[in-house]
């Protein structure tokens, strides 16, 4: 019989930075050209909890609210975790995803997913970037490119404009929304870009992209960077 495989070995302390560097990053600007991104967007992206997401974000030294003040500070004046609750009003959990890590615990396996889930945060970015850097060049590029993105963005949780949350796999040459049990068909996926061209990327709304399945695409042509926002 052959030897079991080892697990690989990971660096425990690099991978918990570069995970805390992708949440802080993705969380600060967000998707299509620096918007911020909210804590349950953040969560799903990583696939973390809430509370852990605000922790990593309050250890980075991104995350600020009031209430997140408060707790710090009463912790720093000497305040335990049940004076905090009490003074506070918070469950002794939410107490402690407001206070940043003083020493993160973590095992083999969180660490092997970890380093996964920023890879693909990275790989995904890249991805947005080339796909905008290929406007305005080969149009046929530009639609590879497109399809090549939609895939790696198989699972990613995305909101309609009617608040309708989504996600959707790619099989062959059509993309699966989960929400309603419906296929994109490439084609079709193609004409929605063709129109977003041909508008000069200045697309008002899901049904100017005058095809099937446009309140899926649209909030995905908005991640991708392909419909401009008033930002730019």
């Amino acid at each position: 019989m052959g030897r079991p495989k080892k697990k690989p070995e990971y660096d425990s302390e690099k991978i918990m930075e570069q995970f805390t560097n992708c949440i802080a990053e993705a969380y600060m600007f967000g998707a299509g050209g620096g918007s911020a991104n909210s804590l349950r967007q953040i969560s799903e992206q990583f696939n973390i909890t809430l509370m852990k997401t605000r922790k990593i974000l309050i250890t980075a030294g991104v995350y600020h609210t009031e209430l997140s003040e408060q707790v710090i500070s009463l912790r720093e004046n000497g305040k335990n975790i049940p004076e905090i609750m009490q003074e506070t009003g918070l469950s002794r959990s939410s107490v402690h995803s407001y206070l940043p890590y003083t020493k993160m615990i973590y095992n083999a396996d969180e660490l092997s997913l970890y380093a996964e889930r920023c890879r693909l945060y990275r790989e995904r970015k890249q991805a947005v970037e080339k796909l905008h850097c290929c406007i305005g060049k080969s149009y046929e590029l530009l639609e590879n490119h497109l399809w090549e993105t939609l895939k790696l963005f198989s699972g990613y949780s995305f909101t309609t404009v009617k608040g309708l949350r989504f996600h959707y796999t790619a099989n062959g040459n059509e993309i699966l929304i989960d929400r309603k049990k419906k296929s994109i068909t490439r084609s079709s996926v193609n004409i929605a870009l063709k129109e977003t061209m041909e508008m000069k990327r200045n697309v008002n709304g899901p049904k100017k992209l005058k095809v099937f399945g446009a309140s899926y695409l649209y909030p995905i042509f908005l991640r991708f960077d392909l419909i401009k926002t008033e930002r730019e």
